[in-house]
This record gives C-alpha cells, sequence and structure tokens, in this order.
C-alpha cells in the first residue's frame, strides 16, 4: 500500500477523472480519492455530453489526448450535430450516453491506467508544510494521512452540499451521496473567497408511463431501419482516433411541452419554491433555469419546450430535460400531470436543487494552481463553472500542469485563438464568475478558428509534444492534414467548363458558367457543395472514390475538413490576423510586484483590480472588465513599448 505520491486528486467526476487519468499518463505517481468507486464519472444531470461549444471542448480534450470523447463515443446511444443550419464555426456535436455504461467505461480507463492508484475516502483536511504553505498531502474520514508533491481538488457539489426538496433540506452533494466538509473552511484561513453557488436537476421518469404517441420524436443522424436498427452511422463523433466508434444501439428522444395549466399549478405554489421564498440564498445558472424561473422570466410564454432524454441504452428511465425544479414532490407532480403526455407518470426520483461552496477563480494562475496555495491546483464546479465539458477540460489542464510541474516543467497554457479550454480558462481566472459559468461559442472571439472539425489540428501537436497524446494519434492526424491538402490543391487545380457544370448549377440555382473555371471556384459559392462537384468533375470524384476505399473510416471527415477550409479560407485568414495582432499583448510581461497604486495615470478601478489580480501579461491585463484601453497604453508605455 502507497501513502505517498507526486499528484493526489480529489473528487472521481468528470474534472478528476481527466486529472488523475492525465497526471499518470505524464509519468506522475498519483493518487485519485472518491467517496464512491461506484460512482466514477457520475452524469449526475443529464445523460447527455456536448452541445453548443461543449462539444467543441470534448474534441479538444480527445485532441490533446484526454479520454472523455473515446467513453463517449463508446457509451453514446443518439448523435447530433447541432447548428447544422449555420456556418461551421458554430457547429457542435452532442450525444445522448448510457449513464451506467459511462460510468464503467471511465472505471475501465482509470484502472487500466499505469501508475494511477484509486482509494475510496472522504478527504477533510489538507495538510500543508510549515515553512513553505504549501500544500503536502490530505488527511480522509478513515484517518489516512496521505502525501503528495501536488493536490489537485475537483470536489464538485459537494463541498458543504445541500440538496433542496421544497422545504425538506438534505445534506449532501449529490443525491444518497454525503457532502464534504472541513475543506472550504481550511481553505478560507488561507485566504481563498469562498462564495456559495445553486444548481438543480430535473425529475426522472419512469417510460412505462408516458404516452409516447402525444410527443414528437427527435432521433439521431444515425440511419436507421423501420425496426430501429442501424443501416448506416453518420461518420461525426467526438474522437478523431479512426478505430473509436459509436457501437451501442440507436434511442430517440422525444419533444413535448407544457401548458396555460402547468404554469398555473408552478405559479400558485411559488410560495413553497426554495428560490422564491429566501430558502436559497445564493447564485443559479442564468442559461439553465428552472421551471419556476422561466415561467416568472418568461411570463408572456404559454409553453416551454421539455425534452424526454432515455438515460440508457435499455433503461425506462426518462430525464426531463427542461424541467428542473426545487419544488416540493406532490406539486412537481400536479404539474407534470397536466402534459398531456405525462398525465399517467409515474417517477423514479423528484428534482431538487443543490448549493454548494465553490472559491473565487481570480485567485487562481493559468495553470489552474492557487496563487495563495503552492501546489494546490483548483479544477470544476469549484471555479465556478457548470457542466461535464467544461469540468473536464479544467480537469485535463489541471493534470497535465501539476505533472509538468512536479518534473519541473513548465505549465501548458491555451491561448484563446487556441482551444475554447483556453478561452474557459481565462474567462474564468481574468474576470471570475458572478453566476455558474457555462461555455458558448459567443464567449470566443476567435471561433472560425476554434472550429470543431479542427480540434486536432491545432492541439495534437501540443499534446504529442508533452507526452500525453499517443505516437498513434499524432501520425493519424498528419496523414488527415496531408490527405485533406491534397485534396484542396487538386480542387484548386482541375479545371471546370461551361458544359460540365451548368446542367447543376441551374438545378442548384447558381450562376451559370461562361467559361472555364476551376473546382474551387465552385466549391466556394454558397449553396454549393463538395458532393455537387463531385459528380460533374470526374478528377475530384475520382480522388474522393478513392479516399473512401483506403481510409473508409476517416474519408467523409476528411472531404468535410477540405470543404470548409475552402468555403471559409478567407474568414480565417482575416481572423488569424487579427489573432496574431492581438498576440502581441501576451508577450509584455508585468512584474509580479508592479506597484499600479503608484500609476495616476491609470483609472482608480484599473488601480484596485490590477493590484488584486495581478495578471502576468499585458494581453490578460486588457482582458479584465474596468481596465479601458487608455489604461493598457499607460501600461505598455511604462514596459518600453
Amino acid at each position: 500500500m502507497k501513502y505517498e505520491f507526486d499528484v493526489i486528486v480529489i473528487g472521481g467526476g468528470h474534472a478528476g477523472c481527466e486529472a488523475a487519468h492525465a497526471s499518470a499518463r505524464l509519468g506522475a505517481s498519483t493518487l485519485l480519492l472518491t467517496s464512491d468507486m461506484n460512482r466514477i464519472a457520475q452524469m449526475s444531470c443529464n445523460p447527455a455530453v456536448g452541445g453548443i461549444a461543449k462539444g467543441q471542448i470534448v474534441r479538444e480534450i480527445d485532441a490533446l489526448g484526454g479520454m472523455m470523447g473515446i467513453v463517449t463515443d463508446r457509451t453514446a446511444i443518439q448523435f447530433r450535430m447541432l447548428n447544422r443550419s449555420k456556418g461551421p464555426a458554430v457547429w457542435s456535436p452532442r450525444s445522448q450516453n448510457d449513464r451506467t455504461r459511462f460510468s464503467d467505461e471511465w472505471r475501465r480507463v482509470l484502472d487500466s491506467t499505469p501508475g494511477l492508484s484509486i482509494f475510496q475516502d472522504t478527504v477533510t483536511e489538507l495538510i500543508f508544510d510549515d515553512e513553505s504553505g504549501a500544500v503536502s498531502g490530505v488527511h480522509t474520514t478513515l484517518g489516512c494521512t496521505f502525501k503528495a508533491k501536488k493536490v489537485i481538488l475537483t470536489a464538485g457539489t459537494f463541498l458543504n452540499g445541500e440538496m433542496h426538496f421544497g422545504p425538506t433540506r438534505v445534506p449532501g452533494g449529490r443525491i444518497s451521496e454525503t457532502a464534504s466538509y472541513g475543506l472550504s473552511e481550511q481553505l478560507k484561513q488561507r485566504g481563498l473567497e469562498v462564495q456559495r453557488m445553486k444548481t438543480g436537476t430535473p425529475v426522472r421518469i419512469d417510460g412505462r408511463s408516458v404516452d409516447f404517441s402525444l410527443t414528437q420524436p427527435q432521433p439521431g443522424e444515425d440511419a436507421v431501419d423501420a425496426e430501429g436498427k442501424v443501416v448506416e452511422r453518420d461518420f461525426h463523433k467526438f474522437s478523431f482516433l479512426p478505430e473509436v466508434r459509436r457501437v451501442l444501439a440507436p434511442r430517440d428522444c422525444h419533444i413535448l411541452h407544457t401548458n396555460p395549466e402547468t404554469h398555473s399549478i408552478l405559479h400558485a405554489n411559488l410560495d413553497k419554491s426554495p428560490l422564491y421564498n429566501g430558502q436559497i440564498q445564493s447564485i443559479g445558472p442564468r442559461y439553465c433555469p428552472s421551471i419556476e424561473t422561466k415561467i416568472v422570466t418568461f411570463a408572456d410564454k404559454e409553453s416551454h419546450q421539455l425534452f424526454l432524454e432515455p438515460e440508457g441504452e435499455s433503461t425506462e428511465e426518462y430525464y426531463l430535460n427542461g424541467f428542473s425544479s426545487s419544488l416540493p414532490m406532490d406539486v412537481q407532480i400536479d404539474a407534470l400531470q397536466t402534459v398531456p403526455a405525462l398525465r399517467n407518470v409515474q417517477i423514479y426520483r423528484p428534482g431538487y436543487a443543490i448549493e454548494y461552496d465553490f472559491f473565487d477563480p481570480t485567485q487562481l494562475r493559468h495553470s489552474l494552481e492557487s496563487k495563495l496555495v503552492p501546489g494546490l491546483y483548483l479544477a470544476g464546479q469549484v471555479n465556478g463553472t457548470t457542466g461535464y465539458e467544461e469540468a473536464a477540460g479544467q480537469g485535463l489542464m489541471a493534470g497535465i500542469n501539476a505533472a509538468r510541474a512536479v518534473k519541473g516543467e513548465e505549465p501548458l497554457l491555451l491561448a484563446r485563438d487556441e482551444a475554447y479550454i483556453g478561452v474557459l480558462i481565462d474567462d474564468l481566472v481574468i474576470k471570475g464568475v458572478d453566476e455558474p459559468y457555462r461555455m458558448f461559442t459567443s464567449r470566443a472571439e476567435y471561433r472560425i478558428l476554434l472550429r470543431q472539425d479542427d480540434a486536432d489540428m491545432r492541439l495534437t501537436p501540443k499534446g504529442y509534444e508533452i507526452g500525453l497524446a499517443t505516437r498513434e494519434r499524432y501520425d493519424a492526424m498528419v496523414e488527415k492534414r496531408t490527405l485533406r491538402d491534397e485534396l484542396i490543391a487538386l480542387c484548386r487545380e482541375v479545371k471546370v467548363t461551361a458544359s460540365m457544370a451548368n446542367d447543376m448549377l441551374a438545378r442548384k440555382g447558381s450562376a451559370q458558367l461562361s467559361g472555364g473555371v476551376r473546382a474551387i471556384d465552385l466549391i466556394v459559392r454558397p449553396g454549393i457543395s463538395f458532393a455537387d462537384v463531385s459528380e460533374v468533375v470526374p478528377d475530384v470524384k475520382n480522388y474522393a472514390s478513392r479516399l473512401k476505399e483506403t481510409h473508409p473510416l476517416t474519408a467523409l471527415e476528411i472531404i468535410e475538413a477540405a470543404e470548409i477550409l475552402i468555403k471559409y479560407e478567407g474568414y480565417i485568414e482575416r481572423e488569424r490576423q487579427l489573432a496574431d495582432k492581438l498576440h502581441r499583448l501576451e508577450h509584455v510581461k508585468l512584474p509580479s510586484d508592479f506597484n499600479y497604486e503608484g500609476v495616476n495615470a491609470i483609472s482608480m478601478e484599473a488601480r484596485q483590480k490590477l493590484s488584486r489580480m495581478r495578471p502576468e501579461t499585458v494581453g490578460q491585463a486588457s482582458r479584465i472588465p474596468g481596465v479601458s484601453p487608455a489604461d493598457i497604453n499607460v501600461l505598455l508605455l511604462l514596459m518600453h513599448r
């Protein structure tokens, strides 16, 4: 039995699993401490991964060598690409997953990771070095003492967690799981600012009590026959590894709606809602509101859309997305029974709200190490975020950087134009949070550069360089890039005559050719796809056919990547130039002991915020709310720029 490690990870959720896996893979002896080994990577809210911007984060995790994408693909029961009607900059993959298999698959991954140990116990106290103040280990409920050079805290909603079922309050970090006490108070004494947040989860419904004839089916993108068997799987997925496939039988989600009668019952019982009677005081998520908040905020709406989402490949348990609530159980049931499809509803458990502690993320470095407690890294909901994907992205980076710090290496930091993970961490560290943080494509100023289709091109070289991404993954990325570029070059060279293309252009409602052009000139036209051009240009069609024969698992992905680069080349280049221009500010370092209070040419607000947050570069300073362009110009002058 080992009691000394390089890195200890506290918490076995999505952040903790990625942190522990990455740390061990990078050669650090790692211990994952979790209160329940049977709930590793538990999907405590909806059984789904991805979505708007979140799907991009999962593809980035995969590109770097993390595991969330692989685990998601192996346990998916539905896959869709959201935002297809818009440009590829905002296309976002999303899947429904088998909740139990997702947890089991993560457990299998962790059990087979060399250098990683797991111990079932709850941490009650951190140990600190008397001289340096750095964290050096932990004490647990069972009386164990584990020592480590670095500690990663990924406690999710467990720190002083309290659940609300109407007026009933139950201590816990998740239903049927105890809360964690002591760590918040201990870190508060060390100067960390502790605040409270609130989140919630909906009722779970027995599908046998639902009249599905009164719902609208929402299938995935796989082609299925009349019996629901897969005829052809859509080529999109989360992992870039060709051999990782989606294999479970697909299941539909179902759409239904609330109505005025539903809202009337909810309105009549708002005084019983912890959100509205003063029982809950903490901050809730703006972008995932409870059903109570919806009927108050959108009082003019007579209906709200709900989604019945299956919890697994064969279970009858459904998650009712859109009906998060902390109202008493009887009120929830009364309201649900007003929805025609749910008039005979039977539930497995009611929805509830949970309050928990989090720490001000502006007290972190971009490596996710605490500025106040050396050696302590924080990731996930303890930093004020919400969502499995945001947590996993932070956990991956904390695990990478803790392991690199053990070896005396510089942290891996991702810029805002390199990854959504970089946007996420920069937003947390520079701007902080005043509500549970959720990633959106609109938060990224360079989202044309941060597409889901090219996350491997952006990040796999970095993952390979630090030793997390395998050689096989890197070689697959290089081969994909080579084939993509060959296809683009072919489209630049091949000539297309008017006689070859005009019939197709007429069918597509596109202007006729009066002379010859190159294939690429047709692909850039709105409404004209690569498939349209390949129909009428033999050289392009032949190349695509050979590609499908030699690379059957990746051909369609390569073709799509080439088409996106062709169509959006001008936009991509313009955004790259803008990003490069602003990058210069990231190279202007600010001294850690700089006396901002002594610079009268900077506004008072800027002086106060710069003194408190201590940005490392002028680029970071420029993103702090309240620091104006004029303040940045003063800093540049003082840095002799």
